[in-house]
């Protein structure tokens, strides 16, 4: 029974922080991916894009440093930044899909 009753609480202040826009739809994403177990991998992916958006921006750090600053190569780089950030919001936005789908799959079927 105080469980049930801690979740309730829980449940509501989580509702005032949305409400509040304190936190979004991708918090509530988020949740469910750690209620389905899948935080591994949305936090590896989160690891390597990281990883990779460093890589890139320090290709762009040195190329600015040069005598002679290639544009077009600043402008390709600057480019795959926003290419990964792309891609990388689309995973975890399918990720989270389909968590959802999982779940709601999961809820038993009631006859009317």
């Amino acid at each position: 029974m105080a469980l049930s009753i801690v979740k309730g609480l829980l449940e509501q202040y989580m509702q005032s922080l949305f409400n509040e826009g304190i936190i979004n739809e991708q918090f509530s994403h988020i949740q469910h991916l750690k209620m389905v177990g899948r935080t591994e991998h949305f936090v590896q992916l989160i690891n390597t894009y990281c990883l990779d958006v460093e890589s890139i921006l320090a290709q762009l750090a040195s190329s600015i440093d040069l005598p002679e600053v290639d544009f077009s190569k600043l402008a390709a780089l600057a480019a795959e930044v926003t290419e990964r950030s792309s891609r990388s919001a689309a995973k975890m936005r399918g990720m989270a899909k389909c968590t959802t789908n999982t779940l709601v799959e999961s809820l038993p079927i009631c006859p009317l």
